[in-house]
C-alpha cells in the first residue's frame, strides 16, 4: 500500500522543523557560551590562558647602600661605603650528572676549602639532583671552579649585604637580616629607612616559549621593580675611625662593662661620630654574644645624668639673674629640705664659694643655692626646653625620650634633685645635644644623622641644619663657656685639657639606681666642646660601671682629651693661647 504524497510532505515538513529548531537551539546555545566565555568569566578564562602563555619572575630590587661622608676637614668630602651589596655566588651538586664524583670532589674541596670526605660523599649521590656546597663564595673563586669544566657544578648569584668596617659604628648602622621568612632591614640606619632602602620588588609576568620557557628579554614583559634609595650619613667616618677607636681603648682600660661616644658639630647639629661598645658585627650578626649589643645607646639608653646636668641648671639661674658667676654662698656641707638632708659627693663642707668654683668643684649644695629662688614651673620648663624629657627627632631606630619623673611634681625637693642630675633620666644624645646649647650661643639645634637621601630617579632630599629655640640668651650662654673652661682649666676636670686651647666642659659621676636604691655601680660623663671661644665640635664620653678609678674627672676627661686634639688637628684649627 502506498503512502499519500500529502502524509509524505507533512511528515518531511515536521522533520525540517524539529532540525531547524535544534540548530537554532545549538545556535543560541554557542551565542550564549561565547557570551559567558568573553564577557562573564571572562577574568577567570584570561587567567588560564596567561598560565599557558605567561610565567612568572620574582624581580628583586637592589637594596641602597649607605654612605659615610670620609674626610669633612677638607674642602669637598667624598663618599666612604658603610653598608654595600656585593655580588656572591652560591654553589651546589647535581649529582645525576656528575660522571667523576671522586674527581669532582677533589677538585671542589681543593678550591674551596672543604674537607674531600664530605663533597664526596654528596657528590656520589647519583640520583640526587641538588646538594648545597658553600655559600657566599667570591668571584675569582668560582672562576677556578668553572674553569675546571666538570659537569654537575651549578652556580648561582645572590647579592649580600656587605659591611667594611664591621664592629666599627655597628650600632648605628644596624643590619639587614631574617625576619621569618623574608629579609628586612632591623635596628639602627637598617631599621629605620628599611622601606627606603628596599625600594619595591614585584613578580612580573614574562612571555613563554612553547617549551614553557620564560622569556624575560620580550617587550611584553613588565617590570614593577624599583631600586632602593642610598643613605648618605653625617657621620665622617675619619672622626668615626679615631672616636671608637679612643672609647673602645678606654673602656678596657677603665674596666668599664659599657661605653658610648658622640661627636656633634656645635652649630648645624650634624652627628659627625656617635659609637657604643660592647658592639657587634653585622656582617654575623648572627654570632652576637646578647641580643643588648644591638641597642645604640646613645639614644636608647636613659640613665641618670649625675653632675654632667649642673651647667643647664646653673645657665637656668644665671639666665634667670638669680646669680652670677662671681656669687658667693658659705657650704656647709649639706642642705635641708622637708625631711630631706642633701650633702655633696665628698660628704663635706667647703667654706665660702663663687658659682664658678661650685661647678668647678661639682658642689651639690652650691647648685642648690643656685636655683633655690627660681620657680619650680620655671625651673622644669627650662628643662624642658633645652630638650629633655623628648625625643630629639635623630633619624634612626629605638630613640627614647627620657623621663622627668617627679619634676614635675612642682615640689621644690625634686628641683633641688634634679639640679645636680638625680631623679631624671637623659639619654646621652639629650645630654650632648642640651650642652649643645651653650656652644651654640644659647640656641637649641635639632641633631641629625642624615644628610642626604638619593633616590634611583637622580632627585636628593638634603636635610637642613634647624635651629630649634633661643633656650637661654646669648649673653649666658657664655657666662656658662667661661665657667666652663675654668672648669676644664682648673677644676676636678683639668685632665680634659688640651696645649694651645680653650675647652670647655663638665663631668658627672653618678650613682645607678636599681631596684629602688643607689647601688655602688655608677655612670662616668663627660661633656665638652672646643674652642671654647668659637666652637667647632661637641663630644659626650659615657662609660658605665667602671672599676678601677672612682669619678669622671679620672676616667672620661683623658679621653676626651685625645679626642679633642685629635679633632682640633683634623679641622686645621690654630691654637688661640
Amino acid at each position: 500500500m502506498q503512502k499519500s504524497p500529502q502524509r509524505v510532505t507533512a511528515f518531511s515538513t515536521t522533520r525540517l522543523v524539529s532540525v531547524a529548531g535544534v540548530i537554532a537551539v545549538l545556535y543560541v546555545a554557542v551565542i550564549v557560551r561565547l557570551f559567558f566565555i568573553q564577557v562573564v568569566a571572562h577574568a577567570s578564562y584570561q587567567v588560564q590562558a596567561d598560565r599557558q602563555h605567561l610565567g612568572k619572575s620574582d624581580t628583586a630590587a637592589l637594596r641602597g647602600e649607605i654612605f659615610a661622608r670620609d674626610h669633612t676637614s677638607d674642602a669637598s668630602p667624598g663618599l666612604y661605603q658603610l653598608a654595600v651589596n656585593k655580588k656572591l655566588y652560591d654553589i651546589s651538586l647535581n649529582p645525576s650528572l656528575i660522571t667523576q664524583p671522586a674527581n669532582t670532589a677533589e677538585v671542589i674541596s681543593k678550591i674551596l676549602g672543604l674537607p674531600y670526605d664530605d663533597v664526596f660523599a654528596r657528590a656520589k649521590k647519583e640520583h640526587d639532583v641538588y646538594e648545597p656546597i658553600k655559600d657566599r663564595v667570591a668571584a675569582d673563586v668560582v672562576d677556578q671552579l668553572t674553569a675546571s669544566g666538570l659537569p654537575g657544578i651549578n652556580v648561582q648569584e645572590q647579592v649580600w649585604r656587605y659591611y667594611p668596617d664591621g664592629d666599627v659604628g655597628s650600632q648605628v648602622l644596624g643590619f639587614y637580616g631574617s625576619d621569618g621568612d623574608t629579609k628586612k632591614g632591623k635596628y639602627g640606619i637598617e631599621g629605620y629607612w628599611d622601606k627606603e632602602l628596599a625600594g619595591l620588588t614585584s613578580q612580573a609576568l614574562v612571555p613563554k616559549d612553547s617549551k614553557g620557557n620564560i622569556i624575560p628579554e620580550s617587550e611584553k614583559y613588565f617590570n614593577l621593580t624599583a631600586d632602593g634609595s642610598d643613605v648618605v650619613l653625617t657621620i665622617d667616618r675619619t672622626i668615626q675611625f679615631k672616636a671608637c677607636d679612643i672609647l673602645k681603648r678606654g673602656m678596657d682600660r677603665f674596666a668599664a662593662d659599657q661605653a658610648t661616644v658622640i661627636v656633634e658639630e656645635s652649630h648645624t647639629g650634624k652627628i659627625l661620630a656617635m659609637c657604643g661598645y660592647p658592639s657587634f658585627d653585622p656582617n654575623n650578626y648572627g654570632k652576637v654574644k646578647s641580643i643588648s649589643d644591638f641597642n645604640n645607646n646613645a639614644v636608647f639608653e636613659a640613665y641618670e645624668p649625675g653632675s654632667v646636668f649642673k651647667p643647664i641648671a646653673m645657665a637656668a639661674a644665671i639666665d634667670q639673674h638669680k646669680v652670677t658667676p662671681d656669687t658667693t654662698y658659705t657650704d656647709t656641707g649639706e642642705v635641708k629640705i622637708d625631711t630631706f638632708t642633701i650633702r655633696n659627693f665628698d660628704k663635706k663642707a667647703h667654706g665660702v664659694n663663687t658659682m664658678t668654683q661650685v661647678l668647678q668643684q661639682s658642689l651639690n649644695t652650691g647648685i642648690i643655692f643656685a636655683t633655690k629662688t627660681i620657680p619650680n614651673n620655671v625651673f622644669t620648663n627650662y628643662v624642658k626646653q633645652f630638650g629633655f624629657g623628648t625625643t630629639t627627632g635623630v633619624e634612626t631606630s629605638q630613640e627614647v625620650a627620657g623621663s622627668l619623673g617627679a619634676l614635675e611634681k612642682n615640689r621644690d625637693i625634686y628641683k633641688a634633685t634634679a639640679s645636680f642630675g638625680q631623679g631624671i633620666t637623659v639619654t646621652p644624645l639629650q645630654m650632648l645635644n642640651g650642652i649643645n646649647a651653650l656652644a651654640n650661643d644659647g640656641v637649641l639645634v635639632r641633631p641629625y644623622i642624615v644628610d642626604e637621601i638619593r633616590h634611583v630617579d637622580g632627585s636628593v632630599v638634603t636635610t637642613q641644619p634647624k635651629q630649634l629655640r633661643q633656650v637661654v640668651s646669648k649673653a649666658a650662654a657664655e657666662t656658662l663657656t667661661a665657667m666652663l673652661t675654668r672648669v676644664v682649666e682648673e677644676g676636678y676636670d683639668s685632665k680634659a685639657t688640651v696645649k694651645g686651647y680653650y675647652l670647655a666642659g663638665k663631668t658627672g659621676t653618678a650613682q645607678v639606681a636599681e631596684d629602688g636604691k643607689y647601688r655602688d655601680k655608677t655612670n662616668h660623663t663627660f661633656v665638652g666642646y672646643g674652642p671654647a671661644e668659637n666652637p667647632k665640635f661637641s663630644v659626650l664620653i659615657k662609660m658605665y660601671n667602671v672599676k678601677n678609678v672612682g669619678f669622671a674627672a679620672d676616667s672620661t676627661t683623658p679621653l676626651f682629651s685625645e679626642l679633642a686634639k685629635f679633632l682640633l688637628e683634623y679641622y686645621h684649627i690654630p691654637p688661640t693661647r
